[in-house]
């Protein structure tokens, strides 16, 4: 079987091979427009570009995971090396989540856990040290709660909302005002000898309100799979479910929530730009997006739009013949439009009238997304007794609020 390394090499070449395709398929096409099968053969393309991006995703993500499971088995040993072993022959590390699955009723079982952290344990991202047993070996740093995992995963795993969004943690969940400036200072004129004007910035008490919303889900996780799987696998399985459901169903409410008791999305921003008729943007209707967003936003926004969206963006041109959309030549990096990266985000609405279909602008400077830093991840074997399984509940607090809307600009189509 092939290494990451030589799948994620396998996938570059090939999706650099299918670039080189798209451009000579352009150069083919001219200033004309494209015939039915020109149109085809640039579906077709940017579908394997799609698709080897997807194996890039895939096989870097594989291969962290890989290196991370190489590492623990490291610290296992090293701390098996010291002489760090129970009674039973086990190192801290299989104890601790030998502990976590074992029955309710048995000793020493962990049933229910919960996560808390101070400022200085948040910037560590719930890490703790690990002694190694051994004087001026130094502190070895390890995951150690499902708290560190759900957070991380959020923050790298999301494509829009929560890794664009300017993430704030809470140690509570109580309602936070957050002030915003209402003017600028600014200089005057001064003649010789004149008075100088005194000019102070203006604050507004609270601008925004943020809350906490609790979003929870359960997963059953049968004894074989435990049993079959050994721990070290069942738990990943497990946290990543969780994580996928936890990002789905927050993130939705990031982007299109009303904002009563949920997030206030992103598409209830005040300031948008108008993409002419019920039908993809035009260049012209993303240049004119483009300049509805303060100039010192411009260099660091990102578009957002839907997967059907994007495709149609795809074919457009500039005045000149050009294709305005620029795909990512390096594994990892983002495909670019007019200058800025574009990311995919399907809670955004498919084309239709008055439908909220876009975004750009710097999000980060725009939107607030609250995640409150208990997070609770409890485990019951009696809850489905008579099925015999095993259930995860996680439950989490979140809440999302625009802060800035010249930062952005919501793109609607107009009405039909």
């Amino acid at each position: 079987m092939a290494s990451h390394n030589e799948e994620i090499r396998a996938a570059y070449d090939a999706r650099r091979r299918a670039v080189e395709q798209l451009r000579s398929l352009d150069a083919e096409v001219g200033d004309n427009e494209p015939n039915e099968e020109q149109r085809a053969s640039f579906s077709a393309i940017n579908a394997d570009i799609d698709k080897y991006d997807g194996k890039l995703d895939h096989h870097i993500s594989e291969g962290k995971l890989d290196e991370r499971s190489a590492y623990l088995d490291g610290l296992i040993g090293a701390q098996r090396d010291a002489g760090m072993v129970t009674e039973n022959g086990l190192t801290p590390i299989e104890q601790e989540a030998r502990d976590l699955f074992r029955p309710a009723n048995s000793e020493g079982a962990q049933s229910r856990l919960e996560f808390s952290a101070d400022a200085a344990e948040r910037s560590r991202l719930m890490r703790r040290d690990l002694v190694a047993g051994v004087a001026g070996d130094g502190a070895e740093l390890v995951p150690t709660s499902l708290f560190g995992e759900l957070y991380v995963a959020l923050r790298e795993g999301a494509d829009s909302m929560f890794s664009l969004g300017r993430n704030v943690i809470t140690t509570g969940g109580e309602a936070m005002a957050f002030p915003s400036v209402s003017s600028f200072s600014s200089a005057s004129l001064v003649s010789e000898g004149g008075a100088i004007s005194e000019s102070d910035p203006q604050f507004v008490t609270p601008n925004v309100t943020m809350n906490a919303y609790k979003y929870g889900l359960a997963i059953q996780v049968s004894p074989e799979l435990e049993q079959d799987n050994a721990v070290p696998g069942a738990l990943p399985w497990v946290v990543s479910q969780a994580v996928q459901g936890i990002r789905r169903g927050v993130g939705a409410a990031l982007v299109t929530g009303d904002g009563s008791d949920k997030p206030n999305g992103i598409v209830n921003g005040s300031t948008t730009s108008t993409a002419t008729g019920v039908t993809y943007p035009t260049a012209d209707n993303l240049l004119a997006a483009q300049h509805a967003v303060v100039s010192g936003y411009r260099p660091t926004a990102t578009w957002m739009f839907n997967d059907d969206t994007i495709l149609g963006i795809r074919l457009l041109k500039d005045s000149e013949g050009q294709y305005i959309w620029r795909p990512g030549l390096v594994a990892g990096s983002y495909d670019t439009l007019l200058g800025n990266p574009v990311v995919s985000d399907d809670n955004l609405a498919t084309i239709g009238a008055n439908a909220k279909i876009g975004v750009f602008g710097d999000i980060s400077a725009g939107y607030l997304v609250r995640i409150v830093n208990t997070i609770r991840a409890e485990r019951s074997d009696q809850y489905a007794w008579l099925n015999d399984l095993l259930t995860w509940r996680f439950l989490g607090r979140f809440d999302g609020e625009i802060i800035d809307s010249s930062a952005f600009t919501v793109i609607t189509n107009e009405a039909a």
